[in-house]
């Protein structure tokens, strides 16, 4: 999921003339898969032993996904002129900012977890 979150925000940020229409609708694909990921791995974390403090991180991580969708729907709508959203720049700063949190949360949780699993750390 890291590196999907990482091929998220290159995509969002790559200006290609030409390609635009394909790169909104390939971050557009790439964001449902992140946000099916992240509640899939929050399922899965559920079943686990892990520490409580992974399981909390795990699920933010899920929760900020959804919230993710959710912004950027009205930013897809702006885009596609459909309608035009007043001060989207701040829809779309807010965007970035969570999408940041995305990828430092999913980081933090894997490596985390592998360490938990392989018995990295424990209480002496």
């Amino acid at each position: 999921m890291v590196w999907l979150a990482f091929l998220q925000i290159i995509i969002a940020v790559a200006n290609i003339p030409s390609s635009n229409v394909f790169l909104v609708y390939g971050h557009v694909i790439l964001g449902l898969v992140i946000l099916g990921l992240a509640h899939y791995n929050n399922a899965q974390f559920k079943k686990t032993e892990a520490p409580n403090r992974l399981k909390r991180i795990v699920k933010s991580t899920a929760i900020l996904a959804t919230i993710q969708v959710l912004l950027g729907i009205p930013i897809l709508v702006n885009i596609m002129r459909i309608f035009g959203i007043p001060m989207v720049w701040i829809i779309s700063l807010l965007h970035l900012v969570i999408a940041l949190a995305i990828i430092t949360q999913a980081s933090s949780a894997a490596t985390a977890y592998d360490m938990w699993e392989e018995k990295e750390y424990t209480k002496s």
